[in-house]
């Protein structure tokens, strides 16, 4: 989890673009976002991102972290994703870590998707860690970039769009319909 002091209301402490060091053992670095949620209804945005070492190992049993980037305050304005948002936006409780011949994996399921695994690679590349989100999009593995919900009145959705990239660098989309 990040430290509160993190997610202070009205005062961000964290730059999210870029790599920051946090106080936890072993010393951990949040890296970028893995990938990201937004919905019809603000600019806001859920983001996936790794807890780090400097070897770009994954840190702790649960690295991956969720939070809101609150963009409608501000660009630096960022909060902890509350309990009553846990079963839209959330993280099933298992991430399995693993090794890989490039770096490492964490396996993972979000709470609204349990039917369809991302797998989030990190490895070191020219000194820094690289982090990506990977899914099936239709039959085939696609890296994940961005997922958007788009929402109608009062609580429903009508569609969920996931972008990524495909294996010879196509952009590619999945409609999902609820």
């Amino acid at each position: 989890m990040f430290p509160k002091t993190w997610f202070k209301r009205g005062a961000a402490t964290v730059l999210l673009a870029s790599s920051v060091a946090v106080a936890a053992e072993p010393v951990a670095t949040q890296a970028p976002s893995a990938f990201f949620l937004s919905r019809s209804e603000n600019r806001n945005q859920v983001h996936y991102a790794v807890s780090l070492d400097e070897s770009c190992r994954p840190v702790g049993v649960r690295p991956v972290h969720v939070y809101w980037r609150m963009l409608e305050r501000g660009e630096a304005e960022v909060e902890e994703l509350l309990g009553i948002e846990q079963p839209a936006y959330g993280l099933e409780d298992a991430q399995q870590v693993e090794a890989t011949a490039e770096g490492w994996r964490v396996h993972l399921r979000l709470k609204s998707f349990p039917g369809r695994p991302v797998d989030i690679t990190t490895a070191q590349v020219r000194g820094r860690c690289v982090v990506q989100a990977w899914t099936k999009f239709g039959a085939n593995l696609a890296q994940l970039e961005h997922i958007f919900v788009k929402t109608s009145w009062p609580f429903s959705v009508d569609f969920v769009r996931l972008d990524g990239v495909g294996p010879e660098g196509q952009p590619l989309s999945e409609l999902i319909r609820r």
